[in-house]
């Protein structure tokens, strides 16, 4: 009986001291080089892991992470792309992807969703079976498109550089709608119009452009601003950039 309380501490202490190596090991840094770098990993973000994540890396170092089951930029960032530390040594928990820099957190909600009203809540999240990722493609510049159906029609999200590393441009279009569908765009304490569709989020934080003759509006919501867009044909479609 002391044998077996002696070997199980000994495992402990093992274990523990292993753990407290990979805390302090150094971190294993990845970046982008001459062309984007795609990776798959669990993330967390606003405290929960996700797991069904796609990081894309820049050369121009802009970089962000994108919710797959969602249909969700989660977060864009300069500068380093991802410390893979916790993945790669050991393979042991937690397993995630860590943004590096100054990280800016968008949403975690769907880009997409039917409402009954302008007035209507905006969904936290689709139901994991709802949406139905189709992959995504390459450009030229090897940066992708996601593809999915979800909300009754079929969805291509494009997020590109603009500018040499100056802003992000996404654009999100829909084929075979079989409902007008929203697209929010940011959902913030605070969202202020200004001139030539530029948007100011979250005193400034960032800035949201919309492509010139875009209808988008601003809500009130319990917990802040909702910056909108509604795509009301089968096929429709809405680019905007963001600059931070």
């Amino acid at each position: 009986m002391i044998y077996k309380r002696m070997m199980c501490c000994l495992m402990l202490l093992i274990c523990c001291a292993a753990y407290s190596r990979a805390q302090n090991a150094s971190p294993y840094v990845i970046n982008a080089t001459n062309k984007p770098y795609l990776l798959r990993s669990f993330l967390m973000f606003e405290g929960k892991k996700r797991t069904h994540v796609i990081s894309v890396g820049t050369p121009e170092k802009v970089n962000y992470a994108y919710d797959l089951k969602q249909g969700a930029l989660l977060e864009v960032w300069r500068g380093d792309f991802m410390d893979v530390k916790e993945m790669w040594h050991d393979r042991g928990e937690p397993q995630l992807a860590k943004p590096l820099g100054n990280v800016l957190p968008l949403s975690a909600a769907p880009a997409l969703a039917v409402l009954a009203d302008k007035e209507a809540a905006w969904p936290d999240s689709i139901a994991f079976d709802d949406l139905q990722n189709q992959g995504y493609v390459l450009d030229k510049s090897k940066m992708p498109t996601f593809l999915y159906t979800a909300n009754g029609a079929e969805v291509s999200d494009k997020i590109s550089v603009l500018n040499g590393g100056g802003a992000l441009s996404r654009t999100i279009s829909i084929s075979n709608g079989k409902q007008p569908l929203y697209c929010r765009i940011a959902a913030a304490a605070t969202i202020e119009a200004h001139k030539n569709n530029t948007y100011t989020v979250n005193n400034k934080a960032y800035t949201v452009t919309v492509a010139e003759g875009t209808k988008a509006f601003i809500r009130k919501t319990q917990s802040g601003k909702e910056l909108l867009v509604q795509l009301a044909n089968a096929s429709d479609s809405l680019t905007y950039s963001l600059t931070w």
